[in-house]
């Protein structure tokens, strides 16, 4: 009885490497190769949004962002937004607006 376990295990590492083996003559940095027209039914560009559009949002800048702004130009807020966060450091040097 004492004998199948040692024998069960010799046998499990005797095969072991027969299994494993595998194809280890590919080169590791061949990476997968497919054509265009199927890598692009799987990755779609996002379309771009009307030009106008585009133009309106250069122009005109958000509120937050010219509070961002305001608070960069200012020595105090602008370490103190680096400390506590950008609106936390608005809100104690120029007060909530």
């Amino acid at each position: 009885m004492g004998n199948l376990p040692i024998l069960l295990l010799l046998t499990l590492v005797l095969t072991a490497p027969c299994c494993c083996e595998g194809d280890t003559n590919r080169p590791m940095d061949e990476g997968i190769k497919i054509n265009k027209k199927i890598a692009n039914t799987f990755v779609r560009r996002q379309k771009r949004s009307y030009p106008y559009y585009e133009r309106y949002y250069e122009m005109f800048k958000s509120p937050t962002e010219m509070k961002q702004e305001q608070c960069e130009n200012y020595a105090p807020c602008d370490y103190y937004s680096e400390i506590i966060g950008f609106q936390a450091a608005y809100d104690l040097i120029f007060g909530r607006t």
